[in-house]
């Protein structure tokens, strides 16, 4: 992802002259000119800036992964050490579902009651205050 020199001088020539015009009408050509000049180097700086940070963020997010990448290929040789060794490695949980009917509170009339008891003061103290 590297952005040469030149795309980020195209975008800061694009500013300035965009600056100078709508500078122009209200401004002597000087003015004008200082100030698309300003823009120019505002916007070739920035763009170095941005191409810096994404590359700081690249190299980050791909360290990250190569480290992953050399943990999940580590992970495989110690099982094979442990097995070979006649350990037995443990294996992770299996997924067990979640009966439906636990969710629910099976028409509890005292939680159903009590819950709108609560709204119902909530909302007379928020309709008082």
């Amino acid at each position: 992802m590297s952005v040469s020199w030149k795309v980020n001088g195209f975008m800061g020539l694009i500013a300035s002259l965009f600056t100078y015009f709508f500078s122009y009408p209200n401004n002597t050509w000087q003015t004008s000119l200082f100030r698309a000049g300003l823009g120019f180097l505002l916007f070739y700086v920035l763009g170095i800036m941005l191409q810096f940070l994404f590359h700081q963020v690249d190299t980050m997010n791909s360290t990250n992964r190569d480290q992953k990448q050399n943990r999940s290929k580590d992970t495989p040789a110690k099982s094979e050490a442990n097995i070979q060794g006649g350990d037995i490695p443990l294996e992770e949980p299996s997924f067990q579902a979640f009966p439906l009917e636990a969710l629910h509170s099976g028409g509890d009339e005292k939680d159903l009651e009590k819950t709108v008891q609560t709204i119902r003061t909530w909302n007379l103290q928020n309709q008082e205050g």
